[in-house]
């Protein structure tokens, strides 16, 4: 199969730098200045100081290497200009929900509305990957075979080991947070695009949800583009994990795409079984035993981890294989989230107090995301 195209949507937390929490001031002057700059690329979020950086259709990783790339270090450069940075993670480290501002948008407005304190808890950053599904094709039987992975994706993206200032013993506390909302996580199973159109119609008729845009499931069929959206990734404050996991994304479709369609993609166990593989990427990021989804027995991370890519690796273009690589790395030395649980424990026991080792954390986010030299403090 010829590569699909793909585009990434990434957000970020605009952190004020003398508190390091999430920013209070220079919002608004830094939502001008990041549209005047990146224009359209730039949209708002739930939360005033949370931004995404949309790119256009993509056809390699090194196109989305530039594209993000340059749109981090713009709107780090003009951040500064504020006396604030960029931090992308799945949750701020010392984000405090409670004094998080919202967006003052009509549409934003209704969710807060509607969600009351489910939405006032989601100050949270994802990662979302959209790549391109050829006309024709079911994508919800397409869906089915790529949902048994997710989990790989979760371990891999973990960022969020954080919430409301303290560690909280998960890996991934944003998806924790998304548990609380209805139609997330993992999608429902629907045996092809019919069936899926017909629980739509169900949905919207008796006014549960005004469109396919309200089924935010950790996988979806974009109601505007002709994808399917990965959606289970937090935002990883590092490009390059960033651009690892979208090309996996990409190289799993394509394999999904050419394979036979088995009876177990089908099999309701298995969604059971990465309804608790997702629990223990939730929980445990890269580490602990993983249930391998055809086979139903255990596997280490890095060990399901090799035998996806042996499936998938013939999708990949021989100049981007480097994201084999990079995943096997993050397998054994581990993801953003150990990093800064580890940045945490190395400041608290060199003597800082809890809100120093926080410090330390979340300028260490920044300073990945912005793409700074952090080897001093690595």
């Amino acid at each position: 199969m010829a590569a699909s195209t793909f585009g990434i949507e990434e957000e970020y937390f605009l952190t004020d730098l003398a508190s390091r929490c999430v920013a209070q001031r220079g919002v608004e002057a830094f939502a001008i200045s990041s549209r005047r700059a990146l224009g359209q690329r730039v949209t708002r979020e739930m939360f005033a100081a949370q931004f995404e950086v949309v790119t256009p259709v993509l056809n390699s990783l090194d196109e989305a290497r530039d594209c993000l790339g340059q749109a981090r270090t713009t709107m780090a450069d003009l951040a500064s200009e504020l006396g604030c940075g960029i931090l992308a993670a799945g949750t701020h480290p010392l984000g405090q929900w409670r004094s998080v501002q919202a967006t003052n948008m009509a549409r934003y407005r209704a969710i807060f509305d509607d969600y009351r304190i489910v939405a006032s808890r989601s100050v949270l950053a994802g990662l979302h990957v959209h790549v391109g599904v050829p006309e024709g094709v079911d994508r919800i039987r397409l869906m089915n075979r790529l949902t048994p992975w997710l989990p790989l994706l979760l371990g891999l993206s973990a960022s969020s080991p954080f919430w409301d200032g303290r560690p909280c013993g998960l890996m991934s506390y944003r998806q924790a947070v998304c548990d609380e909302w209805p139609r997330m996580g993992i999608p429902d199973h629907f045996r092809d695009d019919a069936e899926y159109q017909r629980y739509l119609k169900v949905m919207t008729d008796t006014d549960c949800i005004g469109s396919a845009v309200n089924l935010w499931w950790n996988i979806r069929p974009s109601l505007r583009f002709p994808t399917l959206e990965l959606r289970i990734a937090d935002a990883c404050p590092r490009l390059d994990d960033a651009l690892c996991i979208a090309g996996l994304f990409r190289a799993m479709l394509g394999h999904a795409l050419d394979a036979p369609h088995h009876d177990w993609f089908d099999d309701p166990l298995t969604r059971i079984l990465t309804l608790e593989n997702r629990w223990r990427a939730k929980r445990r990021g890269l580490r602990g035993l993983f249930i391998e989804p055809r086979s139903q027995s255990t596997l280490p991370f890095a060990a399901w981890l090799d035998e996806v890519l042996a499936c998938i690796g013939e999708q990949i273009a021989p100049d981007e294989r480097w994201i084999m690589t990079h995943a096997r790395k993050l397998a054994r030395i581990g993801g953003s989230a150990e990093m800064q649980l580890a940045t945490y424990r190395r400041a608290r026991s060199g003597g800082a107090d809890h809100r120093a080792a926080l410090f330390d954390v979340v300028d260490r986010l920044m300073q990945q995301t912005a793409l700074q030299d952090i080897r001093q403090i690595a």
